[in-house]
């Protein structure tokens, strides 16, 4: 199985689908070829850090006609949660909020 096949087979949990160019060009951010054999010391966690942010972005229901597209933003977010634990970075998709804290003056 290459590179390539395994992140298509990881999003198709997600029930989103990515174009081979997009994969190939996130792939090469990271230094990994999508054609390469996936193997035990293949790490791809740095891709999947950097393009789900993205992902989350994008509306997780569309529906046009007859045509209906969704796919698992809560299960996509909880694997980046991980990942950043995992890879020790910041979650960017964490929101600061402002306390209110005026009753303690």
């Amino acid at each position: 199985m290459t590179v390539g096949n395994y992140i298509k087979g990881k999003f198709n949990l997600w029930s989103v689908e990515l174009s081979d160019d997009f994969i190939a060009l996130e792939l090469a951010r990271v230094n990994i070829d999508s054609a390469s054999e996936m193997d035990s010391a293949t790490n791809v966690d740095e891709f999947f850090y950097n393009v789900i942010p993205d992902l989350i972005l994008i509306p997780s229901n569309v529906s046009e006609g007859g045509f209906s597209l969704s796919y698992d933003k809560n299960a996509m977010t909880s694997y980046y949660k991980m990942l950043c634990t995992k890879l020790g970075k910041p979650n960017l998709l964490s929101q600061n909020t402002i306390k209110d804290i005026t009753s303690k003056w």
